[in-house]
């Protein structure tokens, strides 16, 4: 930067280039190529990054929100498999014997139509009652591997739907008639359809059985299932004894 003093100087040479730099100086704080940003260029800078921001933060928020929705997806199909396939194995040993019936011992298969609404037979809510043998035995007790298991729906207290229920039954004896007692837990309350049908032998499929009146067991069960996010799962179990 050019001082005062340096412009007396220069005046008084009487130079005119000198003057004009005296009246104009370059200096490095006035030097337009070496100083900052405009508002401009800041504005379109912040601008830039915002959108780049929010692209990010998109890309991550969808990437989220497509993992959750497949472990939902997942964790769905594990609970159905695993619900079809306890319902098979209690199916598969299901135990009827009319010659041991006795006051204290009942062995039944009983398998129920029911519809929450009689018009849709999308809102099926079956219902079974069996004798199987699949109880595991506790240690130092005198259970059996026969034990009396139900599947049943129950209303919730809001009246927003049904809760799938699973009742077991481990002691069978007199003071507790087939069908009632034992202790019963919820499953789940994602199952918005469920549907049992029975085969004794051909083509005809029953949406009942009870073994009392038909004095014998399937051949072959069908059991089917939607839960509340449109997935349906399906498979046959062909009853061993």
């Amino acid at each position: 930067m050019s001082s005062i003093a340096d412009c007396g100087l220069r005046i008084a040479d009487g130079k005119k280039q000198g003057w004009m730099r005296c009246l104009n100086p370059k200096s490095e704080i006035r030097n337009p190529k070496l100083g900052g940003f405009t508002l401009l260029e800041v504005l379109i800078a912040v601008a830039i990054m915002a959108g780049i921001v929010t692209i990010i933060y998109s890309s991550f928020f969808t990437a989220s929100r497509n993992v959750e929705q497949a472990e939902a997806i997942r964790d769905s199909s594990d609970m159905a498999r695993t619900l079809m396939m306890k319902i098979a194995d209690d199916i598969s040993d299901a135990y009827y014997n009319p010659a041991m019936n006795t006051p204290e011992v009942i062995t039944i298969f009983n398998g129920k139509k029911e519809q929450t609404d009689p018009t849709d037979e999308r809102s099926r809510h079956d219902s079974i009652t069996l004798t199987t043998l699949t109880n595991w035995r506790r240690p130092n007790t005198q259970e059996t591997d026969l034990w009396e298991v139900g599947y049943f729906f129950k209303q919730k207290p809001d009246g927003s739907g049904s809760v799938m229920m699973r009742r077991e039954k481990r002691e069978l004896s007199k003071d507790s008639p087939a069908g009632e007692g034992g202790i019963e837990y919820e499953i789940t309350d994602r199952v918005k359809f469920f549907q049992l049908r029975y085969n004794e032998v051909g083509d005809t499929w029953y949406d009942e059985w009870n073994s009392t009146t038909r004095n014998r067991l399937p051949k072959l069960v069908e059991i089917a299932l939607t839960l509340e996010s449109g997935m349906t799962y399906s498979t046959y179990v062909e009853v061993q004894y």
